[in-house]
């Protein structure tokens, strides 16, 4: 992982490298949930084994009932009737997505599709474990099909709605509950809840809320979607800052920071620090915003860097304007120039620094690209700086490549692969300004 804002970058002045740039990722992939265990039953009995009072289920929220050690699989007690029916609050929601299109959610198929609807209905009031929704499936709850039905399900959700960034703390916070007998209609009955309690959940969701209201009321809503996604763009760039503390000890140290999250780039991070983030950030806030604003959008995690070898985690957005998609990356976008005075050509760099409409050009060299394009990035000379006494060039290749390759911390992207392929050219940062082209 690597600043990508305010980093030192690669100068070529009169033929001559004088600093080199590293094009390095940062991020956090969702983890598998089914490998590492994070979002699985609290309780779970086993099927065929025990009474049959044992293989009857767990109820919800009883107490009396539930394992001492979370996820042995141990055998329970039978449940009552109502474990099994659904439980939900009847209170107004703080998790606002006003989105006309959950995209991932339309790729799913039916059945994970019901357990993407039972995790949400049970993630609008995380005040309380006790609520519960119903799911009759029909893949054993105890066998590793269902286990990965569910883990898309969930990584499907968080994808989709930005604004339940808690629940991506201790790998999910959701519990399921299953009748272990199998069933003679060929549907097994689960039920979802919360294993956890969101302890500051009216505190910092009124503080999302808020930022995004008041992020949003500076964006000119008359314009049309394409200008209205620019702008979004340009004033959360401007906004975040990008998190180095955080990115510095991502291999070392994976647990989860808000930083990692758009409450992060919106609010502050986990340590306190104002809209500061890392590529997730940037990527579930830009998403949010747009959504908020009536346009659809998708974050889509992968790995990127100069060339194919030696690619870092990171993530981006893919956003639909008219029908058509596009790749923006605001991480890669926020860029400022770090010059040192007193190297040969600073002149020449300053310069370039200074000059609004060139430096404009850099800071959108990733937005509204085309998959093909942000696959394998080649810069034209638009991104060289030339002067009577030299020039200065910008910017390298690089690549971005969605995230289906399984990582040596053992996770592996379960969604990206079904994001949409982005063809659009009508609305790329230079034909929407006009700046770059002759």
């Amino acid at each position: 992982m690597q600043n990508r804002k305010g980093r030192r970058i690669q100068i070529w002045t009169l033929g001559i490298l004088m600093s080199a740039v590293m094009l390095a990722a940062c991020g956090l992939n969702t983890p598998n949930l089914y490998e590492d265990t994070k979002l699985v039953a609290v309780s779970e009995v086993q099927t065929g084994a025990g009474t049959k009072e044992q293989q009857e289920g767990a109820a919800p929220g009883t107490q009396d009932v539930l394992p001492t050690e979370p996820g042995t699989g141990i055998s329970l007690e039978p449940a009552a009737d109502s474990a099994f029916t659904d439980h939900l609050s009847e209170k107004e929601s703080l998790f606002i997505n006003g989105a006309g299109l959950f995209y991932y959610y339309t790729q799913l198929a039916e059945e994970e599709q019901q357990l993407y609807d039972a995790l949400h209905a049970v993630a609008m009031d995380p005040t309380s474990t006790e609520y519960h929704k119903t799911v009759h499936v029909t893949e054993d709850p105890s066998s590793n099909a269902f286990m990965q039905e569910l883990t898309i399900a969930y990584e499907a959700l968080i994808y989709d709605h930005p604004e339940l960034f808690w629940f991506r703390q201790n790998g999910g916070n959701f519990k399921f509950y299953y009748a272990g007998a199998e069933p003679e209609d060929g549907y097994y009955t689960v039920a979802v809840g919360l294993s956890a309690v969101y302890e500051r959940y009216e505190e910092e969701m009124t503080a999302f809320n808020a930022a995004a209201d008041s992020f949003l009321a500076g964006i000119d809503m008359t314009q049309s979607k394409p200008y209205i996604a620019l702008e979004i763009h340009d004033r959360l760039i401007e906004l975040v800052s990008y998190d180095d503390e955080l990115a510095a000890i991502y291999a070392s140290d994976q647990s989860y920071d808000y930083g990692y999250s758009a409450y992060g780039a919106l609010v502050e991070n986990s340590r306190g620090q104002a809209n500061k983030a890392v590529c997730d950030g940037y990527s579930y806030a830009y998403q949010y915003l747009l959504q908020q604003a009536g346009i659809d959008a998708v974050r889509v995690g992968g790995y990127a860097g100069n060339e194919t070898d030696g690619l870092l985690p990171h993530s981006w957005n893919l956003v639909c304007l008219d029908g058509e998609w596009y790749e923006t990356d605001p991480t890669w976008d926020d860029r400022d120039p770090e010059i040192d005075t007193e190297q040969y050509g600073a002149d020449i760099l300053m310069q370039a620094a200074a000059d609004e409409e060139f430096w404009d050009r850099i800071r959108h060299y990733m937005y509204g690209r085309t998959t093909a394009e942000i696959e394998n990035f080649v810069p034209d000379w638009t991104y060289t700086y030339y002067t009577a006494g030299g020039y200065v060039s910008f910017l390298g290749p690089s690549v971005h490549i969605r995230g289906t390759v399984q990582g040596e911390e053992g996770m592996v992207d379960l969604l990206s692969a079904l994001a949409p392929v982005a063809e659009g050219t009508k609305y790329s940062y230079e034909h929407l300004t006009g700046n770059g082209r002759p």
